[in-house]
């Protein structure tokens, strides 16, 4: 029952958080203001991670990761009813958006990063690494759906309700968490130190977990032009309306999905980074399919492939750190992962934004995409310690 409570406040928590993420983004390409905008607010949304990762790590070593998620996940519900409340007022001050995204922001450094360290006091210790991909096959489950979802939202509902609907999703979400029993005693002796010492040094001093990250990172490009420019190419050059537009987007949500499905199978295999290492260079490959055919199934065909490499390595890369970080360390470790998963995006989200603005969206893609192959391929062969593991 305690893991079923945990799971259902995880999956209506991040529905509503990776909802708010899409609904923001189209919300800002609605201003007649140039592509950039759009893209700076992406940035915002993601700029707390690295000024506030080692805070929040702290927090979540330190005190009730319980206590420091509801409180932290509240941040998101005030920006959702925040843009329900003042709607019109935002609308006329539309740089106000930056504020908001921030705080926003703030919260995601800490709530997801809570969740995975709260799984790890209530889930057996010998299903730690199934538990933590189920809990990633949620997250990329709900961030798939949210673009049909809100598509049909889009199509009877205008974005005041949606935010309200976002806001009254967290907090149920946000009710459900203090149900959840969480075994967390630690002696005085124990506490963390805020220090990123023990961290660095972690991650210097094992390679195979500082390999992992330069993967995640590596990786998690390709979202920022997926989340800031995709939608743009779907509505500008497909020409597809709110629910059309959402239905395309949607694959890769499927795709994600049979990922994490493929995930499960693949996590009691001994060749781990041998798999990360191929599905990051498939995925690079895929990335090139979305554009160049200007034919709306064509698009989802490669969005869905491409979907099912970020399933695995979305499910697979925080796994094995789970699994090679010290109990110390762990929400700290969790939190420098969350910079390089969430905090990668943002950035190139907006340089694509600015590529999309010099290039045209074509053109960002085909820069975007060179890159990916070209470090994908460089990686496979450099990362030997990880491709042995």
């Amino acid at each position: 029952m305690n893991l079923f409570l945990y799971y259902l406040a995880f999956a209506i928590g991040t529905l509503a958080g990776s909802s708010f993420l899409y609904t923001v983004v189209i919300f800002c390409q609605s201003f007649s203001l140039n592509k950039g905008f759009s893209g700076l607010v992406f940035f915002f949304l993601f700029l707390p991670f690295p000024l506030l990762f080692l805070g929040t790590g702290y927090l979540l070593d330190r005190f009730s990761k319980k206590w420091v998620l509801f409180l932290f996940q509240g941040l998101h519900f005030l920006a959702a009813f925040f843009l329900f409340l003042f709607h019109d007022w935002v609308l006329a001050h539309p740089y106000s958006l930056f504020a908001i995204a921030f705080l926003n922001g703030i919260g995601m450094t800490t709530v997801l990063p809570g969740r995975m360290a709260i799984l790890r006091d209530i889930a057996p210790h010998n299903r730690l690494v199934l538990h933590t991909i189920s809990g990633n096959l949620l997250l990329i489950l709900f961030f798939g759906i949210n673009p049909l979802l809100i598509g049909f939202f889009r199509e009877h509902a205008g974005f005041s309700t949606i935010f309200l609907w976002l806001a009254l999703t967290h907090a149920v979400s946000m009710l459900l968490i203090l149900l959840v029993r969480v075994s967390e005693a630690v002696s005085s002796s124990e506490r963390p130190k805020f220090d990123l010492r023990d961290v660095v040094h972690f991650f210097f001093s094992d390679t195979v977990s500082r390999q992992v990250l330069y993967v995640t990172i590596l990786s998690m490009i390709a979202l920022g032009p997926i989340q800031v420019l995709l939608p743009l190419y779907v509505k500008e050059i497909l020409h597809l309306g709110e629910l059309e537009r959402g239905s395309v987007l949607f694959t890769l949500g499927l795709g994600l999905f049979f990922g994490g499905v493929l995930s499960l199978i693949l996590h009691k295999s001994e060749r781990k980074g041998l798999i990360l290492l191929s599905m990051c260079l498939l995925a690079s490959l895929f990335f090139w399919g979305f554009f160049p055919w200007e034919i709306p199934w064509v698009t989802s065909f490669f969005l869905f492939l491409f979907g099912i490499t970020g399933g695995v390595l979305s499910s697979l890369l925080p796994s094995i750190l789970q699994k090679r970080a010290e109990d110390r360390l762990r929400g700290r470790v969790l939190s420098l992962y969350m910079v390089c998963f969430q905090f990668t995006p943002a950035v190139s989200g907006f340089l694509s934004a600015l590529l999309g603005e010099a290039l045209g969206i074509h053109g960002a893609f085909w820069a975007f995409g060179g890159f990916l192959v070209s470090a994908s391929l460089i990686s496979f062969f450099l990362y030997s310690e990880l491709r042995r593991t």
